[in-house]
């Protein structure tokens, strides 16, 4: 039986810019962080899960977004290449949602922090506004404000 999503995981090219941005723009709270390395009690473990020959050097942050966690990883060693590019229609594009209470103050907030959105925010039929934005790296994250639904 399937419980409740724990986390969503963003392999990240560069961990210091990235972790700022997650943490201190948008607000979310480290919960942990840690690193696994060559010769860890984990890190043959580590390397055998994710499916990564040489996943020996990873840094691995979590933050609670509410409910839910971002995970945030940096494979060191090996390094891995930037797989951005892939347009929202094609097969394995991603991003994730987070809920805001005013999705338009938040977006003015963000731009003039020099947040890159794709547009900015659309309510949808059914009355909820959305918005995609971009992390550092291209990662995008949704923004949905659901408090005036059906309104």
């Amino acid at each position: 039986m399937i419980g409740t999503a724990h986390h969503y995981g963003i392999t990240v090219l560069n961990m210091e810019e990235v972790l700022p941005f997650y943490r201190d723009t948008l607000g979310l709270e480290v919960i942990s962080e840690g690193h696994v390395n060559e010769g860890s009690e984990d890190s043959e473990k580590f390397e055998k899960f994710v499916g990564v020959d040489g996943a020996v050097d990873v840094e691995v942050v979590f933050l609670d977004a509410g409910g839910c966690q971002v995970e945030l990883l940096q494979y060191n060693s090996p390094d891995g290449t930037d797989a951005h590019g892939a347009s929202n229609n094609d097969a394995g594009a991603s991003h994730f949602c987070l809920e805001v209470e005013d999705i338009d103050a938040f977006y003015d907030e963000l731009t003039d922090k020099g947040v890159e959105f794709i547009y900015e925010p659309v309510t949808l039929s059914k009355g909820v506004r959305v918005a995609y934005m971009y992390d550092p790296e291209g990662n995008i994250v949704e923004l949905s404000d659901r408090s005036r639904m059906n309104e």
